[in-house]
């Protein structure tokens, strides 16, 4: 269908005309020849890289023509911050463009918040729903982007949205984007949505099972073919060792020519750091030589300095985790799948064959290729046979609800209570029925699982069962709705804060351990021979933690949480990224994320405390929070407070005798200068 021939307005027309498009792909087609102009419900499930934004934006023109505004959900940071600079245009015609992917305590907010277009992610959004669900009203359309990720652990909230969305706004359209999996049927079936399915890509798709006996000389022979004539290729590994490994054997053995500009990005990549950790180095390196890796332990900074020069040709091979491909949009002449097995907790497995499509799915460039090609590797013909049969040839799995697990679940049923949207045991019954976990399994069996919950979170002080059966939120259980953590994490705090506070005794350590006793924070893996190291460690100075290591509260998980108190403890000594990197093997990317969970934990550890009455509680857990955000040791929590000041910045001038804001106002201006440049003196003295 020529774009003229679309039935959109005007004005949306010649903004997309002004953008290139003049055809729409066959699944676009589909859509506009469905129920989903006319406001059905609708699940389009289509491959990687066919269209499926623009199907959704053909959408939202008719929706924001009539006034509506448009909620577009997504999994990932990284995702929507692409979908909101690709929606940014829309400002043209007068719309509002936001979003929202940060603090999850919306009850924060001082002013609405003011939109034609919200970008979040699906966290963020469900948050904004329990404090200011208002603010949702006259929106027109959800769109539900990579939704079959409702199988994996960030499914419950997507089924969670859906179902609150379709009970407040009853008019409102649902449109989820999903790749091809196994019961597509079941999905729309859930959502009472049309399902518009197809197999199309703009680029063909060719998949092949090389054959090496050698896998790595094997991919180096794949990749060298694969650039010429200006290909660029991804190749995916299990691991973030294997992504470096891969990445800088590959820079070794292709010998690409390394130009001014791959200088200048390798520079980049450096000085992403104040202090560059060897990783920093070795990733400097790569990109020097044209070929880089990416994975979780890479910075913000250069996980975007990576991702622009790929889409420019200047960066020609990334070797990569399969985040990747779960993330923004990188599309490569050629995908090679090195690896499709992976270890976890009871060993190496295959992959799933939808991991699998996702990954090969990047291969094509649109604009680019006539076509992608696609090869996985095995060693001899018989493994090169599985591997067709099962991936190639293969069936997509169906995808099935996570949700009605408990700890999942209190967390849900609180919100749903707190937030006054179910009311008794048999309105809440009946919301969690009309989620995906509902739809598929009934609620039989359910019933018990809730009724447990209800009972804990009780027990806790976070609800309460008022006249009639009604179900009532406490003003602590409210709160720690708002917050956006488990309330069995928050039950966890209030235990020992209330120890705290009793014997007022507040040692670092002991505070970052609580804050990890939580589900919301992942845990640094302790290996067998190491058990016995932590536990003499731990044993020989007992004063630094809150909880008693002889009695009750030892449980289990308690080593992993110590060695993460650990790490978290030299950060907020102000040990170098490199050297918690050597010491842990954590490299920045994944200290940073550790960091920025305990940070909001330790922002609700003292926002609980408040509300308990726990006043020392509540200001060692503020001053924590600080000390998370900069890494720094308790001394400087004043000076971090200036806007401009950092880290290094606050030691430096602590060391120099500058200890608190009002020694700052007094400062000569040169001394100042000497430290932080004459400009930001003068700010820092303003701001003091």
């Amino acid at each position: 269908m020529h774009l003229d021939d679309a039935p959109i307005p005007g004005r949306f027309r010649d903004l997309f005309s002004s953008e290139g498009i003049v055809e729409l792909y066959p699944p676009q087609n589909l859509l506009v020849e469905s129920g989903a102009m006319e406001g059905r419900n609708t699940v389009l499930s289509t491959p990687t890289a066919s269209g499926k934004t623009f199907a959704a934006e053909l959408l939202m023109a008719g929706k924001l023509s009539e006034g509506k505004k448009i909620v577009y959900v997504v999994p990932l940071k990284a995702l929507a911050y692409e979908k909101y600079l690709d929606f940014k245009k829309y400002e043209k015609l007068g719309f509002k463009v936001r979003i929202e992917i940060g603090d999850l305590d919306s009850s924060r907010y001082r002013n609405s918040l003011d939109f034609d277009v919200l970008v979040s992610t699906a966290e963020k959004c469900d948050s904004i729903l329990r404090s200011r669900p208002e603010w949702f009203e006259n929106t027109g359309m959800l769109v539900l982007d990579e939704v079959h990720l409702i199988a994996s652990d960030r499914g419950p909230v997507y089924e969670i949205l859906a179902a609150k969305f379709r009970k407040l706004f009853s008019e409102m359209q649902i449109l989820a984007l999903s790749a091809t999996i196994g019961n597509p049927e079941e999905l729309s079936g859930w959502l009472d949505a049309e399902l518009v399915s197809s197999e199309w890509r703009p680029v063909e798709l060719t998949e092949k099972v090389a054959v090496g006996a050698d896998k790595n000389r094997k991919l180096v022979e794949l990749v060298r073919d694969s650039l010429v004539d200006g290909g660029q290729t991804l190749v995916f590994v299990s691991s973030r060792r294997s992504a470096e490994s891969v990445a800088e054997n590959l820079g070794l053995a292709l010998g690409l020519e390394c130009g001014v500009e791959l200088e200048g990005l390798g520079e980049e990549i450096l000085n992403a750091l104040t202090s560059p950790t060897e990783q920093c180095r070795r990733l400097s390196v790569c990109a020097r030589n044209g070929v880089v890796f990416h994975h979780a332990g890479i910075t913000g900074r250069q996980r975007t300095l990576i991702e622009d020069a790929f889409r420019e040709g200047l960066l020609k091979v990334i070797a990569a985790t399969p985040t990747l491909a779960a993330g923004v949009n990188l599309p490569s002449r050629t995908v090679i799948v090195r690896d499709l097995t992976r270890y976890g907790s009871s060993g190496s497995k295959y992959i799933p064959v939808l991991e699998y499509k996702q990954q090969v799915g990047r291969a094509g460039r649109p604009k680019y290729d006539r076509v992608g090609l696609a090869y996985s590797i095995a060693r001899n013909e018989s493994e090169a046979d599985f591997v067709f049969e099962k991936y190639v040839k293969g069936e997509i799995e169906s995808i099935y609800s996570v949700l009605g697990v408990e700890p999942v679940l209190r967390c849900h049923v609180l919100a749903s209570i707190a937030s006054s949207f179910t009311r008794t045991g048999d309105s809440l019954t009946e919301f969690f029925q009309s989620t995906f976990f509902g739809f598929q399994y009934g609620i039989e069996g359910f019933s018990s699982l809730l009724e447990k919950v209800l009972d804990k979170l009780e027990f806790w002080g976070f609800i309460r069962t008022g006249m009639d059966g009604l179900l009532l939120p406490t003003d602590l259980g409210r709160r720690i709705s708002e917050l956006y953590i488990d309330p069995q994490t928050a039950f966890n705090y209030i235990n020992l804060m209330q120890k705290a506070e009793k014997e007022d005794r507040f040692p670092s350590l002991g505070l970052l351990e609580m804050l990890c006793d939580s589900a919301e924070l992942p845990l640094l893996y302790v290996k067998k021979g190491d058990e016995q190291t932590l536990w003499e460690e731990a044993f020989q100075n007992p004063g630094q933690l809150l909880r008693e290591l002889d009695g009750f509260e030892l449980d289990y998980g308690f080593l992993e949480r110590y060695r993460t108190a650990k790490l978290l403890e030299l950060w907020v000594s102000e040990a170098s990224e490199e050297f918690i990197y050597k010491r842990f093997n954590i490299p920045p990317g994944m200290l940073y994320r550790k960091t920025s969970v305990a940070e909001w934990l330790a922002y609700s550890a003292s926002e609980i405390a408040r509300i308990l009455e726990l006043k020392k509680s509540a200001g060692e857990m503020s001053k924590m929070e600080l000390r998370l955000r900069n890494g720094v040791r308790e001394e400087l929590v004043p000076l971090i407070k200036i806007k401009g000041i950092g880290r290094i910045r606050a030691r430096r001038l602590y060391n120099m005798g500058y200890k608190k804001p009002s020694d700052l106002r007094e400062a000569d201006i040169k001394e100042l200068a000497s430290v932080v440049g004459r400009e930001t003196a003068r700010k820092i003295k303003t701001d003091a």
